[in-house]
């Protein structure tokens, strides 16, 4: 019994604010979405995304006049020579569409690479963060459901990752 009541007394005279619990929330699509870094990726994500876009669109615009031509050509051609350069015609966009899915394959690998390293990054500050500030736990915040706004290191994180 004389125990018992000396481990509820030891466990009251300790401070609770010595116990490191402390648990933080941030933000990752934010970071991502507003940082400088991630502004600078996404901007030049996006030009490389839309120069090949419009590669394609140009591409894809020769086709169809191409495919005019071929038709028009229909009744001055022979049957031969006209099957020719259809199939001719047919394996030039088979091979582009294959290049094209290759290259947007590429695209959207290199978009994951980088963001993956800004991710990389983002989680050694808050590693550094985490040690720095005794933090045990911090979550993403789209996977937390309530908690206090002072949990929420953001805006903290945000000013270290532009810095």
């Amino acid at each position: 019994m004389k125990k018992n009541i000396f481990f509820i007394f030891f466990f009251f005279l300790i401070p609770f604010n010595s116990f490191s619990l402390e648990i933080a929330i941030v933000d990752i699509d934010y970071l991502i979405n507003v940082s400088k870094k991630g502004k600078k990726l996404q901007k030049e994500l996006k030009i490389k995304s839309d120069n090949q876009f419009k590669k394609f669109q140009n591409q894809e615009k020769k086709f169809k006049d191409t495919e005019k031509n071929i038709k028009s050509k229909q009744n001055v051609l022979s049957q031969e020579e006209y099957k020719k350069e259809v199939v001719n015609f047919t394996e030039k966009v088979k091979k582009y569409n294959i290049d094209k899915k290759k290259t947007i394959s590429e695209l959207n690998k290199n978009k994951s690479q980088e963001i993956a390293k800004l991710l990389k990054e983002i989680n050694n500050i808050l590693i550094q963060y985490s040690k720095e500030n005794k933090i045990i736990t911090i979550m993403d915040k789209k996977n937390v459901i309530i908690t206090k706004t002072e949990n929420d290191i953001t805006q903290k994180i945000l000013k270290i990752l532009d810095n």
